[in-house]
């Protein structure tokens, strides 16, 4: 059980209940005024054309039964490959002060891991 599951249950007490309805009611209002909108393949999209995140597709879930949460899981899945392909095509290389930077705060000599691009840097 999800920490805003326990919320809405009053597991946490009657403040946080409270707090998770009015949760709800503003998640409702945002799908009415489309700020939150859910496309023909049940995929759920924020304000700004992102597939939701788990705890936002969690609390939609409560409020309607249109979004499908596998169809939306597997666009953010796609939406997060495109943007670390992107980041991977055009990073720049580390500036002399970036460089700097690490070596004061690792060392010299230390080997540092771009863990999104696998680049070992040697400081």
């Amino acid at each position: 059980m999800t920490r805003f599951m326990k919320e809405l249950n009053g597991d946490l007490g009657a403040f946080w209940k409270a707090e998770a309805e009015k949760e709800l009611a503003r998640i409702k209002a945002d799908l009415e005024a489309d700020k939150i909108t859910i496309d023909e393949n049940g995929v759920a999209r924020n304000c700004i054309g992102r597939a939701l995140m788990d705890d936002m597709l969690e609390k939609l879930a409560l409020v309607t039964d249109k979004a499908d949460r596998s169809a939306t899981e597997a666009a953010r899945a796609a939406e997060n490959a495109e943007f670390l392909e992107e980041y991977r095509r055009n990073r720049k290389p580390h500036s002399a002060e970036e460089i700097a930077e690490m070596r004061s705060a690792f060392g010299a000599g230390t080997k540092v891991v771009d863990i999104i691009t696998g680049e070992t840097i040697t400081l």
